[in-house]
């Protein structure tokens, strides 16, 4: 099969489970959860009594807990056993199913909710590991840095247009009264996610079996070996906890802040993401380039430059206008970000471990992300002042940008090895 004809497919997986990310996760997802899924009284979960920024956050740790112990074993053994496709089609399936079924819960659904969201995000997010594995396979590493931010560019006009398809339905208001308009976002967001991945499903192949005989099988004596091998690798490994720790939480607290800190209605949020999509398909793509031009880390340090303003920004922000400036700078960053630090981990190791590597990635990233969010809910929780409901808030967001400032140093102690230019690219007639 025509190659382009593969990458257009690989890519298209971006666009389909990017309707999660940006409708379920940010624009009305985390902001629903808290005010009609759990409500104003809050829930109990584990004998604690918490309020939905708190749930919310435990929520998304959690899920991000259960990829974090799962990713690097699964992801060696669909490098072994040539499984890529048919775990990306199980945590697919598991996700979509979950994210339908949110649907069908209603207000103060409390602990069904939570732990339907924990399925939903632990499937979103276990996915991207075996998605992830396929792209050494799709292109050769001087390329790896444009098509990986082709894929995170055209997730973020897969995100649009879903938010565009949702917007007649968005509740006016974060109430119970508003549930039925809640309940039909996530069916379009389930449906738009299984109908739109399916050519990834149905093109996507694993390597041949001869190439996988030499992968060794999934153990942790193999990974550490790995990592003792490619000290680069766990170098950098170590830098994407911090970042990636700082990216998720701003991601998915991004409603939840709007609307404390700057009262943006749920009609103000659509608009932001409409704009974030729209900003940050050209900004993966721009630094995907940048990435082949001059590199990972250097590229990966650019953004988190950008980072660091961007929480200082927001933090100061006192009025929706003061804050647009501050989001359209995320929005350059944000895929560029995630699109460079998985471009650039397909270079630091071996392609034949690919699957381990991304499970790597993921290991790292998510246990990042059970630290953040977590920490996020309870320090605005407990910086919550009743005379400034904001204050815990911007707080937290503070908190978390230090992350950004850790990684920036950790990462220049990476060495990123030279990419030769004449590596040669795969056949156009065939499946790399």
């Amino acid at each position: 099969m025509d190659a382009r004809i593969v990458r257009a497919a690989w890519c298209g997986y971006d666009f389909a489970n990017s309707a999660f990310a940006t409708i379920a996760l940010t624009a009305f997802g985390g902001p629903y959860f808290q005010g009609v899924l759990v409500g104003p009284d809050g829930m109990s979960l584990f004998g604690l009594r918490l309020d939905g920024a708190a749930a919310w956050g435990l929520a998304v740790s959690t899920a991000m807990a259960l990829v974090t112990v799962s990713s690097p074993w699964l992801g060696a053994l669909a490098d072994r056993r040539g499984l890529k496709r048919a775990l990306l089609a199980l945590y697919t399936a598991a996700g979509v199913g979950a994210t339908a079924a949110l649907g069908l819960l209603g207000p103060g659904s409390g602990a069904a909710a939570w732990w339907t969201y924990v399925l939903a995000i632990a499937c979103f997010e276990g996915a991207y590991v075996f998605y992830n594995a396929f792209l050494p396979d799709l292109a050769p590493p001087e390329r790896l840095g444009r098509l990986s931010g082709l894929g995170w560019a055209t997730g973020y006009a897969g995100g649009l247009l879903a938010l565009a398809c949702v917007l007649p339905l968005l509740p006016e208001r974060y109430e119970a009264a508003e549930a039925s308009e809640g309940a039909r976002v996530y069916l379009v967001t389930a449906g738009w996610w299984a109908l739109f991945s399916l050519p990834a499903l149905l093109l996507l192949r694993d390597r041949p079996d001869a190439t996988r005989a030499a992968t060794p099988g999934p153990s942790l004596r193999a990974t550490l070996r790995l990592l003792s091998t490619h000290r680069v690798v766990a170098v950098f490994l170590v830098a994407y906890l911090l970042y990636n720790d700082g990216i998720e939480t701003v991601i998915e607290f991004t409603g939840i802040y709007t609307k404390e800190v700057l009262g943006f209605t749920p009609s103000d949020n659509v608009v932001l993401f409409l704009a974030l999509n729209l900003i940050a398909a050209p900004g993966a793509l721009l630094f995907g380039r940048l990435l082949d031009r001059i590199g990972g880390v250097r590229t990966l340090r650019i953004t988190l430059l950008v980072w660091m303003l961007v929480v200082v920004g927001a933090a100061l922000a006192r009025t929706k206008a003061a804050f647009w400036p501050v989001a359209m700078l995320a929005a350059v960053v944000i895929g560029a970000t995630q699109a460079s630090s998985r471009a650039l981990m397909a270079r630091l190791g071996p392609r034949e471990r690919a699957g381990e590597l991304m499970g790597l990635l993921a290991l790292s990233g998510k246990a990042s992300a059970i630290v953040g969010p977590a920490l996020y809910g309870l320090v605005a929780q407990v910086g919550a002042d009743p005379t400034d409901p904001a204050r815990g808030h911007r707080i937290a967001i503070v908190v978390i940008g230090a992350l950004f400032v850790a990684a920036f140093f950790v990462l220049g102690r990476v060495r990123e090895p030279a990419v030769l230019a004449s590596t040669p690219a795969p056949r156009e007639g065939s499946h790399p």
